[in-house]
């Protein structure tokens, strides 16, 4: 076993990384520490990956293993921390936000990232990670959020919520939305009362929700977020339904991929949606929750 000495350089950048608690670092990271070049920072970082006080978790890019994590050097094993060092503006999304809002109890085995950038799908340490680009109108919505030991970016809850209306192949297609959506209503229609539940749930903003969706420019996603709320029993307030309103489109559109449940169902007018979809199907996860 390669011990984890430290020459006196060594220890002045592993010291100043865990006194400013930063996890991840880059060679231009350990050449503004130090002072030095390029070369010596390169030759610096090799040492420090062989006697386990870094990781390399992408090109360039590397994670710290502090000195509580013992003579073994076990990394911190955080999915989403080695995840944030694949493109350079993201926000974890779909189902992985999903899991981290409480919006569903299933913990994907996929992490996904949201990203203006194009990634092929990347795997790290055994996890999968799906990199999906997004236009510019649509990456929003997100926040900073502490995840164990790390600081990453987060998709806001409501965001999650529509997010997941846009791309339901990556929630559990129309089942994991409707649970999503579900779990969403509760959160909308008790965040104000005296005395909620001792969850640590977030709530959810209705108009937030309505407002985001609108924003996405996808007339399909809010007659989907419209219809889908009040057959779950929700009631939209006036001026969040005016946003939701003003955001549908003349046609028609489906509740679920043609491609999966066909064309035939019956049709809401009021949100212009076939509802195509079995109501087992469409209501069996909520009913077994």
């Amino acid at each position: 076993m390669t011990l984890r000495t430290l020459s006196d350089l060594e220890s002045r950048l592993i010291l100043d990384l865990e006194w400013r608690e930063q996890a991840l670092l880059t060679l231009q990271d350990v050449v503004t520490i130090l002072g030095c070049s390029y070369a010596h920072a390169r030759k610096l970082v090799h040492q420090l990956v062989t006697k386990r006080w870094l990781e390399r978790v992408g090109p360039g890019k590397y994670q710290l293993i502090p000195a509580d994590r013992g003579l073994l050097a076990i990394p911190d094993m955080n999915p989403l921390l080695a995840g944030s060092v694949l493109v350079a503006s993201y926000y974890y999304a779909y189902a992985t936000a999903n899991h981290f809002h409480g919006l569903s109890t299933q913990a994907p085995a996929t992490v996904y990232l949201a990203t203006p950038q194009v990634k092929a799908l990347t795997e790290i340490r055994g996890v999968e990670y799906r990199c999906v680009t997004l236009p510019p109108n649509k990456f929003f919505g997100y926040q900073k959020a502490r995840v164990y030991t790390a600081d990453v970016m987060m998709a806001e809850p409501e965001k999650a919520v529509v997010d997941s209306l846009d791309k339901m192949a990556y929630v559990g297609g129309i089942a994991g939305v409707v649970q999503v959506v579900h779990v969403a209503l509760q959160r909308a229609t008790r965040r104000d009362l005296p005395n909620p539940p001792p969850t640590g749930a977030p709530g959810l903003d209705p108009q937030r929700l309505a407002d985001y969706a609108a924003r996405m420019a996808s007339h399909a996603l809010v007659q989907r977020l419209g219809y889908l709320w009040e057959r779950l029993g929700g009631v939209w307030a006036l001026e969040v339904e005016a946003t939701l309103q003003a955001g549908l489109g003349q046609a028609k559109t489906y509740l679920g991929p043609t491609r999966l449940w066909g064309t035939g169902g019956e049709y809401n007018p009021r949100w212009r949606v076939v509802v195509n979809v079995p109501e087992q199907v469409l209501l069996g996860e909520i009913r077994q929750a």
